[in-house]
């Protein structure tokens, strides 16, 4: 009888730690599981790596310095991967193939390129939160007396293809003026500085830098109000990437960091 009752004992204390056992794997099950509805479902060319697609010859937001691509974009994104746990790479690419090169996505994750936001455009990639403002503008060569775009009568007007300042001088043209085509704004520079064109309509912000350069003997005389604003392009399958760039930049901007990086490359606060 002893021993029975020894034996129940036994087996009465295996049942309650078993039960224990149990309700403690329930309480596992309903705090420490994650959430797959709340994961990020993004998709990356390359894991751990952001790589964008660039005209890194737009200065002061992407271009080649001793090997090394630099600029506000570059150091932007930079800081959106280093938030999102990543790295973040540039790959150069003419601008007018930028956005077929996204949209076949084998090359790269967005576009970071000082790229406007457009209607047309949104309607074959998804864009960031804006993250800069623009206007168009015209620059001339140091001796030339031209003020205003208008004043280009029959003259030769450089751009750089597939841009909203291809778009604008096209839609604003003066009477019996050419549109000449480059592939990048410096080639258009150089042109201008070759008398080979007598003006340039390119994004302001781009303009300015490259005119503080005294060698290049080079002008801004008119501002262009297009009211335009840049934004990351990313391909349209792809939302969760937009949204969590968007989630990044919006923590730059809180923490300050944004500010710092655009006073580094424009010399004031936004």
């Amino acid at each position: 009888m002893h021993k029975a009752r020894k034996l129940l004992a036994l087996a009465l204390a295996l049942m309650l730690a078993l039960s224990v056992m149990g309700l403690a794997g329930c309480g596992s099950d309903d705090t420490e599981e994650p959430d797959d509805g709340d994961a990020a479902e993004y998709t990356l060319i390359q894991d751990g790596k952001i790589i964008a697609g660039s005209d890194t010859a737009y200065p002061p937001f992407e271009f080649i310095e001793d090997g090394e691509v630099k600029g506000f974009d570059v150091d932007l994104l930079a800081a959106i991967a280093e938030k999102m746990g990543l790295e973040s790479e540039f790959k150069s690419y003419n601008f007018d193939a930028l956005i077929v090169g996204l949209q076949g996505g084998t090359e790269f994750d967005l576009i970071a390129s000082a790229m406007t936001i457009t209607e047309e455009r949104a309607q074959q990639v998804d864009f960031s939160d804006a993250y800069i403002d623009s206007n168009q503008s015209l620059t001339v060569r140091e001796d030339s007396d031209i003020q205003t775009l208008a004043d280009l009568e029959g003259a030769k007007i450089g751009v750089q293809s597939g841009t909203t300042g291809e778009e604008y001088t096209r839609n604003n043209l003066p009477e019996g003026a050419t549109v000449v085509p480059f592939e990048n704004i410096l080639q258009a520079m150089q042109a201008l500085q070759a008398d080979e064109v007598q003006g340039v309509v390119n994004d302001l912000p781009i303009s300015a830098d490259i005119v503080l350069d005294e060698s290049r003997e080079l002008k801004i005389v008119e501002e262009l109000i297009t009211n335009e604003q840049y934004g990351f392009a990313f391909n349209q399958d792809n939302p969760d990437l937009r949204d969590a760039v968007n989630s990044a930049l919006a923590e730059l901007r809180a923490d300050g960091t944004y500010d710092d990086i655009y006073r580094k490359w424009f010399g004031e606060t936004p």
